[in-house]
């Protein structure tokens, strides 16, 4: 019964929707939870996008995998990198874009998982600026995203992928298997024997906060099969706005969009790779891991990342967990 009130809270908070991060509510969720327990042993909340992009046939096998569908989530308008809608609660800032809502719905306990677009780092900079796990890969739903391809805001084609985002690293495991059907097990270390593991030089070559299609050929020269790039990035957003809208005028914005602390995470989609946020105890700050688009190569990648994980901020854990604070 204890845990059936913890969903009712979500649901309630949710309805209540007291950071207009919520779409449309879903409240006969909590019918589905004592099934998807007896069958998976878990019962995930998700939020998806308020987006077209997404295909209702991933919901669907998102359901039927024990991640259940909660809330459609607010995205930042025209999917701008920052959303002048939200708010990030922690600096107080606009919240970065575009899948804003999705990753704040599981950052404050709406949701347990959020599933998102990234175009040009539209899921990646979201869940680091929270201190969010985030996860990206043009392998989900590969053919339907494939005709969704546009033009950023700085003139590159093309096409979103879809990722997830969560408060910990089990669940975004967990969330493998009906996103790419890769179920991950708990041995893990000597399983990753004969990858190239490479970390981005911090001399500044390449300059990760630069201009995109430098960091496009970088991706694209050193990223093959077998090879996990591992890059450390951040603070999103903190000490300035990471927007390309804003940042295109001249030297003096070009420089604030580079203080985002957004780098590689801006163009491994551009680049047809996959890749994983992993935060750290800094505020906004994270490890970019970055393979090629095998399930291989992303198995080896997560395994790698169980040896990076950090305990959570129980200050944050205490205080915007708190459902009994909004009632």
């Amino acid at each position: 019964m204890e845990r059936l009130e913890t969903y009712a809270k979500k649901t309630f908070l949710a309805l209540k929707n007291p950071y207009c991060t919520v779409n449309k509510v879903n409240p006969r969720v909590i019918d589905l939870v004592a099934p998807a327990q007896k069958k998976y042993g878990f019962a995930w909340y998700t939020g998806i996008k308020d987006t077209p992009v997404i295909p209702g046939k991933l919901k669907e096998r998102l359901n039927e995998n024990g991640f259940l569908f909660h809330t459609a989530d607010k995205m930042a308008l025209g999917g701008r990198a920052v959303d002048l809608q939200l708010i990030n609660p922690i600096t107080g800032k606009w919240m970065t874009g575009s899948s804003s809502g999705t990753a704040l719905n599981v950052f404050y306990g709406i949701n347990d998982a959020g599933i998102g677009t990234d175009g040009g780092g539209s899921v990646l900079a979201p869940a680091a600026a929270l201190n969010l796990y985030g996860f990206i890969s043009p392998l989900i739903e590969q053919d339907h995203m494939r005709q969704h391809s546009k033009a950023s805001t700085d003139g590159i084609l093309f096409s979103p992928s879809i990722g997830a985002i969560t408060r910990d690293l089990k669940t975004l495991e967990q969330v493998l298997d009906p996103l790419l059907g890769i179920s991950l097990t708990e041995d893990s270390d000597d399983k990753n024997a004969g990858w190239e593991w490479k970390e981005v030089p911090n001399d500044g070559q390449p300059d990760i906060y630069g201009g995109r299609e430098p960091l496009i050929q970088y991706l694209n020269g050193i990223i093959r099969p077998g090879t996990i790039l591992i890059s450390r990035e951040g603070p999103v957003d903190v000490n300035a706005m990471g927007d390309s809208i804003y940042g295109h005028f001249d030297k003096e914005t070009e420089k604030c969009q580079a203080r985002s602390g957004k780098g590689l995470m801006r163009v491994v989609n551009m680049c047809g790779k996959s890749a994983l946020t992993v935060p750290s105890t800094e505020l906004g700050c994270c490890t970019v891991l970055i393979c090629e688009s095998k399930k291989e190569d992303i198995e080896a990648m997560f395994r790698k990342v169980r040896l990076l994980v950090c305990k959570r901020s129980q200050l944050i854990e205490r205080y915007f967990m708190n459902f009994d604070m909004y009632f």
